[in-house]
């Protein structure tokens, strides 16, 4: 998306260190030791050969314990050799990551426009986060109103309290936003983003639909490629 890269703040890199969990459960490879046949009590009189005494059984294992189950954080991912630039789709979602030098910049983006032509009517990308929130920016359509800005809803809760608009180019008017973690969680597992203006020649709202069906793992595929 050239126009909202060069529109976009600079690119934050990742600082934070995904490791895998240490202290991971492994399967036992010796089995229980039996015990050993109890020996047999020294008779008085001779007896026609008679059967061993039968050993003891085994002491039965006792049961480990279940492990905890740890939701794993994403690990560090390689980039693929020579390459300076991923792109990948995960359902409704796209996740690019560039690095022309030591620097990575990720970010996760949703596009909607008309397939024939080809022209976006709307966009939202969202870079990895950083100090415990993802900077970003929407392309708003134009015909709205400028003054009363945008909201967010996730599915039916009204998300922060809104952003307005920063400026307006060929393809529509931008908005600047800042979500912290709290609502990138919240995305993860809401159906929805509902992305709310209101329409230039009255009052009434004009409301985008985002679906987020693979933003989960669009955001994640990035947080590993930044890591």
């Amino acid at each position: 998306m050239p126009t909202l890269r060069a529109l976009a703040r600079s690119s934050l890199i990742a600082t934070l260190l995904l490791a895998v969990p240490n202290g991971a459960s492994r399967a036992q490879d010796a089995e229980p030791e039996a015990a050993a046949p109890a020996d047999a009590p020294a008779k008085a009189r001779p007896k026609p050969r008679s059967k061993p005494a039968a050993p003891k059984p085994a002491a039965k294992p006792a049961e480990a314990a279940t492990p905890v189950a740890h939701a794993a954080a994403p690990m560090h991912a390689a980039w693929p050799a020579g390459a300076s630039m991923v792109s990948e789709s995960y359902g409704d979602w796209t996740m690019t990551c560039t690095r022309p030098g030591d620097k990575v910049s990720c970010l996760v983006a949703q596009s909607q426009g008309d397939s024939q032509t080809g022209r976006r009517k709307f966009a939202l990308e969202l870079q990895t986060p950083v100090e415990g929130r993802s900077e970003g920016l929407v392309l708003m359509p134009f015909g709205l109103a400028v003054e009363p800005g945008v909201s967010f809803k996730l599915d039916e809760q009204t998300l922060g309290k809104g952003a307005p608009y920063t400026m307006c180019g060929a393809e529509g008017c931008f908005v600047s936003i800042s979500f912290p973690t709290l609502a990138l969680d919240g995305m993860r597992n809401a159906k929805k983003l509902f992305v709310t203006g209101q329409k230039a020649s009255g009052s009434d709202p004009a409301t985008i639909e985002v679906p987020l069906s693979g933003f989960p793992q669009a955001l994640d595929r990035a947080v590993a490629l930044s890591g």
